[in-house]
């Protein structure tokens, strides 16, 4: 951010070095009554109105200075405007006068504005200290004129980036043209380049926030043993992640999933294998229409949640409709143990989408966001065999993309997570599509 806004004012104090025929703009022509004109050396433009009667303008000087005036008449809104200055002493003796009404006004441009004036008669006469009045009118003592006084540029970062209101304003107040002018001045460009650059650097500040926020979820404290098949390949790993005896343990034994599938043989067998081969205390739950609250009691309690498999996209549904996902969060961080099997491993991932590759799960749910539950950083294909091998190369068609995004499991391995530290174990190696 501090790059940014050094870039800034330096492009800035480039524009103002460069703005040697332009005055800082000033609306006066907003104010009643007399005006004061500190600095009277420092170059300004005084926009103003005549409604009626001669406008005033006051200089209060400790020194002698250069008394620089100008008179100019905005060439789209007041083409015929003519315009008069007398200078007058703190006595009120007139000094100077400069005549408009028999003075050859002249067409002038100015860059920076983008703006056309006729420009009429100047003074420029050194003066000593003192105080001094200056008389502007003309024959109707009507119209908008501008006031340059001062040759001194002095446009500092303050000064420039008051141009940022006063140059739109008087476009549409003063000019009567239209705003968008303004976005092709200078000062126009140099604003679009630093907004566009805030906006790029908005966006990057965001982007690195969430991949941070995203590598603090992946690198906490967790553990996790994703399955592809269930409890029949992994009774050993699930042994040697226990803090306790197996007597002890308490299981959540989440079964909605398995809710649409009519062969429930394989739920049977995982839950037989839990509690009559390993001894442990089994609670079967169904996390569908229940709310946050109720889940997370029905699982504070537990060791493991265990997660069976089915269909996939009808699990998220109901993981979803009670924000199972901050309640597995916060027990992960307690350090409860997430098993899943086959759907239950799916959803951990980033996303669901392998579970539609192989027509295996219908999504007769009409889920439409896959998001998983982002429990690891990559999605996950589970029951692979070699003539998968087509599918997943036609689903992700970029190998690169395929090992980054995907990892696949045989029926015979697993994943295991711990904190930041995810590990293939089972029978046979990784499986490189």
């Amino acid at each position: 951010m501090r790059k940014l806004f050094l870039l800034f004012s330096i492009a800035l104090f480039f524009l103002a070095a460069g703005l040697a025929s332009a005055h800082q703009p000033e609306l006066v022509y907003l104010q009643s009554g007399e005006v004061q004109i500190i600095n009277p050396e420092v170059s300004r433009a005084l926009y103003d109105e005549l409604k009626g009667g001669p406008r005033y303008y006051l200089i209060d000087s400790a020194k002698d200075f250069d008394l620089y005036i100008n008179l100019l008449v905005p060439e789209e809104a007041n083409r015929d405007g003519r315009y008069s200055a007398d200078v007058f002493d703190a006595n009120g003796e007139k000094l100077f006068s400069l005549d408009g009404s028999s003075f050859e006004w002249k067409e002038y441009y100015e860059p920076f504005g983008r703006d056309y004036y006729l420009k009429g008669p100047e003074l420029d006469k050194q003066v000593p200290a003192g105080k001094y009045k200056i008389e502007v009118y003309s024959k109707d003592n009507l119209g908008k004129y501008v006031l340059a006084v001062g040759k001194t540029e002095a446009f500092d970062i303050k000064s420039t980036l008051n141009v940022y209101w006063q140059l739109p304003l008087l476009k549409i107040t003063f000019f009567k043209t239209s705003v968008l002018q303004f976005f092709f001045t200078p000062f126009g460009i140099v604003g679009i380049g630093f907004i566009g650059g805030l906006l790029v650097l908005i966006a990057l500040v965001n982007y690195l926030i969430g991949l941070a926020k995203e590598t603090i979820k992946h690198n906490q404290a967790k553990t996790l043993l994703l399955t592809s098949s269930g409890m029949v390949e992994m009774k050993d790993e699930i042994i040697k992640l226990l803090q306790k005896p197996a007597y002890d343990v308490t299981v959540a034994f989440i079964i909605t999933a398995s809710k649409p599938v009519e062969n429930l043989d394989y739920v049977k067998r995982d839950w037989t294998i839990m509690r009559e081969e390993m001894g442990f205390n089994i609670e079967e739950v169904d996390i569908e229409g229940k709310k946050e609250e109720e889940v997370l009691k029905l699982l504070e309690l537990k060791d493991i949640i265990y997660v069976v498999g089915g269909n996939t996209f009808y699990l998220l549904k109901a993981m979803r409709e009670c924000n199972f996902e901050k309640v597995i969060r916060k027990l992960l961080k307690e350090g409860k143990v997430y098993i899943g099997a086959s759907a239950g491993s799916i959803v951990a991932g980033r996303t669901i989408k392998t579970a539609g590759w192989k027509n295996a799960d219908k999504n007769f749910v009409g889920l439409k966001d896959l998001r998983g539950l982002n429990l690891v950083p990559f999605d996950i294909f589970v029951h692979y065999q070699p003539e998968h091998d087509e599918i997943i190369k036609s689903e992700i068609k970029n190998p690169r993309k395929r090992a980054k995004k995907l990892r696949i499991l045989t029926d015979q391995q697993a994943f295991l997570v711990q904190g930041k530290e995810i590990d293939l174990i089972g029978d046979g190696d990784a499986v490189v599509v």
